[in-house]
Formats: structure tokens, sequence, C-alpha cells
């Protein structure tokens, strides 16, 4: 009975006469527990060496715990987001260096508000320790990019929507990451329903510290899927693939501007569960 009640409105879904609502659980959810994973790797752009380019690898894998704090009338609900592990590696930093990296990320829990369409505010660090050169570490930009941002009433198979999410940092920067998303696929595996999206990403980024200026020359651009568990309202897996050129402008007075411009290249996966 369980198997008719789910195949009877997948049907109908497949058949583009049903809508769909996506809508994250905000009220009533359950603790969950993530693995985000992130491989970073940075190219530089030299097209006037005649040698391999130099190249930085890096490797973050954080497992997290989310737990509801406070559901509100409104709809929207505030999370506590903390790191239960970390593992990194990096192919131009020391052990010594890598083993502090990890200690730091261990510490860190972040407060966010959200909506029932996955939209974050209020993005508030519970613990932070100063870390120079924060660069692929920034747990909470990486977890932002993947987060998909549904739309704000039932859909049918093959429509698209685009939204705008806003990321503030701790010094009160934003970053505008645009978003475009398509239902894919509906479907049911292991007696759950399961929504497919595809996820386009675009913005620029800017990044400072007392040396130097890191920004991208164009749009940083990304692309991946989303698996959402539709009667539970929550993601199940998302991988996202992010690629850009940067440049690095030296603040120093009097310093030419000779660095070679950057290519980078992030991937970033999602579990739910792990």
């Amino acid at each position: 009975m369980k198997c008719l009640v789910l195949l009877f409105p997948l049907l109908l879904i497949a058949c583009g006469q049903q809508e769909v609502n996506l809508a994250f659980d905000t009220q009533n959810t359950a603790d969950q527990v993530f693995s985000l994973e992130a491989k970073l790797r940075v190219l530089v752009d030299d097209d006037t060496s005649t040698e391999s380019p130099e190249s930085m690898n890096s490797h973050l894998q954080v497992r997290l715990h989310s737990k509801l704090l406070t559901a509100y009338d409104d709809g929207t609900g505030r999370f506590m987001m903390k790191v239960d592990s970390v593992s990194y590696t990096s192919d131009n930093r020391s052990v010594e260096e890598t083993r502090h990296i990890e200690r730091y990320l261990g510490m860190e829990s972040f407060q966010f508000k959200m909506a029932g369409d996955g939209q974050m505010s209020a993005v508030n660090m519970d613990d932070f320790v100063a870390l120079p050169d924060l660069g692929d570490l920034d747990i909470r930009k990486t977890f932002l990019k993947i987060q998909p941002v549904l739309p704000s009433s039932p859909v049918k198979m093959g429509a698209t929507w685009e939204r705008q999410h806003l990321i503030n940092d701790e010094e009160g920067k934003q970053l505008f990451v645009y978003k475009w998303f398509k239902l894919e696929d509906v479907f049911v595996r292991n007696g759950v329903l399961l929504a497919k999206l595809q996820m386009n990403i675009k913005y620029k980024q800017r990044t400072d510290d007392s040396l130097h200026t890191m920004e991208s020359e164009d749009f940083v651009l990304g692309s991946g899927s989303i698996l959402f568990d539709v009667n539970a309202g929550k993601i199940v897996e998302g991988t996202l693939e992010v690629e850009g050129k940067m440049r690095m402008i030296e603040k120093q007075e009097g310093a030419a501007d000779t660095i070679p411009s950057l290519r980078v290249h992030q991937t970033i996966l999602l579990k739910s569960g792990i």
C-alpha cells in the first residue's frame, strides 16, 4: 500500500499532470549529519613558461552535525551547525600547519536562520579563532555554495527558476551567488520520494589580506546537481564543480603587478547521513 501511495503521484508528476512541492522542513526536522568534502586545485596561468604550470592541491573533509534550535511562527527556523570531525591535506603546507588547521576547524560551529526555500540569513559563528589565509577553509561559504534555493510555489517536471543567495562574511562584506535550477527528475529510491535538481551558479569573488587583494577576473561559474528528499524536506546529496580565473594584486606601494593569474577548480560534495 505504501508503494502505491508513492507511485500514483510519481506517475502524475512524470506525465506533467501534477506539481511537486519542494520545501525544507524548518519546523520539526530531526538532527542531521552531513559529510562535506571540498577538493581544490589552483594552477598558475603563465603562458610565457614552457614548463608545467605550478599548482596547489588541497582536500578538506568535514563531518557536520545540524540541529534545529528554534522553530518560528513565520515558517523559518534557527539551526546550529557543528563540526564533529575534520581531515585536511595540502601539498603546499607542512604537516604541522595542516594539523593546526584541523584543530582550528574542529572547534568551529555556526548558527543560521533558514526559510522553507533554503535561503539562509544571520549566519553567525559561535566559536571562532582567528586564522590567517583562510582561502579554501571557509566551511560556511563552501556549504552555502552548494545549498539549493527552492521555488516559492509547487513546480512541474522540467520547471526552472533563478534565485540570488547572499553570503555575508565576518567583516560585513557581501557575496552574491546567483543560482539557476531545473527540476530534472522525480523518482522513488528505497521507498523515498526524491527530486533531482540541476544547478548552475555564478558569482564574483574578492578577498583581502594585509598584503594582497585576490579577485575574480570574471564570473566564477559552477554546475552540479542536488538530490532532495521531497517528503522529509532535506538534502540527501549534492555535487558542484566550480571554476574561475583569479588575479592577485599586491598592496605594497610601488609593487609591480607581476603575479600571474590563477586558474581555480573546486569540487564540492555533500552527503546526508554519513
